[in-house]
């Protein structure tokens, strides 16, 4: 935690360093967006030991799209894909096959389908 920037940029140096210490590589692509988007009311963090780093309006991090705004439209939107994707694989194999029982069905859609609909929504 900072109040200031100068202090958030110390701190954010200071961690890669360590991380360089210890044979760890900073992905710039994710985590300077990662920076950028966490100072708000602010001029956002211009390096990474002393790489530039460019600002993004939203990115994907672990599995849910953040952006600046706190937008949640395109994090849904992916949800939703992700479970269209799943059941449209299904298609052929489980849909539309006449051996195997609906109650089988439902337990397939419950755990492959709903699973990537749901996955992170209750944070």
């Amino acid at each position: 935690m900072a109040h200031t920037l100068e202090h958030i940029q110390l701190l954010t140096d200071c961690f890669a360093k360590a991380a360089k210490r210890y044979g760890l590589n900073n992905s710039l692509k994710k985590d300077g967006s990662a920076v950028s988007i966490c100072v708000i009311h602010h001029k956002p963090i211009d390096t990474i030991d002393y790489t530039p780093l460019n600002t993004v309006d939203k990115f994907c991090y672990l599995g849910s799209v953040l952006s600046q705004n706190a937008d949640v439209s395109d994090d849904i939107a992916r949800h939703i894909g992700a479970a269209s994707a799943a059941f449209g694989r299904l298609e052929f194999s489980l849909w539309k096959s006449h051996d195997i029982k609906l109650s089988t069905k439902v337990a397939v859609y419950k755990t492959v389908v709903l699973t990537s609909l749901l996955h992170g929504c209750e944070s």
